[in-house]
C-alpha cells in the first residue's frame, strides 16, 4: 500500500499512524536513512527494551574481575585507583620522583 506524506520546513516526515501501529513505532524509535542514488530507503532499527540488554556485559573483563565483590568493595578499589592515577599524574607533571609503594 502507498501513502502520501508531507515534509515540513524542518525536513520532518510524519509516518502514518497505521504504519506506526503496525511496526510498533514509538516517539523514540530510530531508523537508518540510506541514499541509494535514485531513491531514499528508510530502515527501522530494531526496537530495544531493557530485557534485550541482558547479558551484554557477561564477557566484559572489568565485570569478570569484579564478580563476587560487594559494591562497596568495588567503589573502594576504584576510588583508590583513581586517587593513585591523580597522584601519579601530578608527580609526573611536576617532574618529581615516583612515590615508592
Amino acid at each position: 500500500m502507498n501513502y502520501i506524506a508531507s515534509i515540513t520546513s524542518q525536513g520532518q516526515l510524519t509516518i502514518p499512524k497505521s504504519l506506526r501501529d503496525k511496526y510498533f513505532l514509538h516517539k523514540r524509535a530510530k531508523a537508518i536513512i540510506k541514499d541509494t542514488g535514485s531513491k531514499i530507503e528508510i530502515r527501522l532499527l530494531p526496537h530495544r527494551d531493557i530485557l534485550s540488554l541482558m547479558g551484554i556485559l557477561h564477557n566484559n573483563p572489568i565485570v569478570k574481575a569484579n564478580r563476587g565483590k560487594s559494591s562497596q568493595q568495588i567503589i573502594k578499589e576504584e576510588s583508590a585507583a583513581f586517587e593513585k592515577a591523580i597522584t601519579d599524574n601530578v608527580i609526573e607533571e611536576m617532574g618529581l620522583s615516583p612515590l615508592k609503594e
